[in-house]
């Protein structure tokens, strides 16, 4: 079994050796070049504003109410709304100035769509709702083991950005859940072989935790042999939840789950090492099937 561990110095770019969710290639900003597993939260311009007493027309304290894990980006040009329309799977909401809805990303079902908020003045933002696992960005049918490139939030935008011939933007973060959360973390594992495999969390005790959520899936695209395949997802050997594929299914059959670790099992407390791990079952047939796990962490930095 192949462990991967994350140790105390969260804040020195040493995770960059362990296997971890990088999204992308963009620099952002507050976020070291060797640390790209970790994101920094920092409010938009609009959101401070608003709390600054500053005119809310614009939107934004309806992003306040219901957004939570989100991505946003600036482009210095006026955007049509007429040409972004169609890019919407529903709407939600819209003005003259701006529209709110939910748009499609590529190979996943409707009900992981982003919402996504789009401004006349340049503003892009893509978002879960408050309920919604900060988990679900994590882009597990795009990811290749080793790296993300993609995200489910970024995906979005880059749909509706497109649309106005703007291929390149760079994204930051915020979590309107938690307004003094500093850092999203996302860590990932992916798992070819009828077994387990595993990474190790040591979460430091001065760092407030927000959010401790996890993803699941199990994907088999062989169909010539009828079997089934089944997935487990553990936390320090609880198991979280189970996923399974059985014939007949489609040719590239998909599985998928997010949640948050609920007080039974406990969430996992600060100062201890924690192992988070999936396993693999398939018949005694692996190839064509992978599954994969991971976690996202919403968390304060110690001052």
């Amino acid at each position: 079994m192949n462990t991967k561990s994350i140790r105390k110095p969260l804040l020195t770019g040493l995770m960059a050796v362990v296997l971890l969710a990088a999204f992308g290639l963009m620099n952002r900003p507050g976020t070291p070049d060797n640390a790209n597993n970790v994101l920094s939260l920092q409010a938009p311009p609009f959101v401070r504003a608003s709390a600054a007493g500053a005119d809310t027309a614009n939107g934004a304290s309806y992003l306040e109410d219901e957004a939570g894990i989100s991505a946003y980006t600036y482009i210095s040009e006026t955007i049509d709304l007429s040409i972004v329309r169609d890019e919407f799977r529903t709407i939600e909401r819209e003005t003259s100035q701006y529209i709110i809805g939910s748009v499609g990303v590529l190979s996943y079902t409707e009900n992981y769509d982003p919402h996504v908020y789009v401004h006349t003045d340049g503003w892009v933002v893509a978002y879960y709702l408050v309920p919604d696992p900060a988990s679900m960005v994590i882009d597990l049918l795009h990811y290749d083991g080793v790296a993300f490139t993609s995200n489910m939030l970024e995906n979005a935008m880059a749909q509706i950005l497109e649309a106005v011939f703007v291929f390149t933007f760079e994204a930051s973060y915020y979590d309107f859940r938690y307004p003094n959360a500093t850092n999203l973390m996302l860590i990932a594992e992916a798992i070819d072989f009828a077994g387990d495999d595993s990474f190790e969390l040591d979460l430091p005790s001065d760092f407030t935790y927000y959010e401790r959520t996890w993803s699941h899936a199990l994907n088999d695209t062989d169909t010539g042999w009828g079997h089934e395949s089944s997935s487990t997802l553990y936390v320090n050997d609880v198991s979280i939840n189970s996923l399974t594929v059985s014939a007949p299914y489609k040719s590239d059959e998909w599985k998928l789950a997010h949640g948050a670790l609920t007080p039974t099992p406990p969430p996992l407390p600060p100062g201890d090492f924690h192992t988070v791990r999936v396993s693999l079952s398939s018949g005694g047939w692996v190839p064509g099937t992978k599954a994969f796990g991971g976690m996202a962490l919403v968390y304060q930095e110690a001052p």
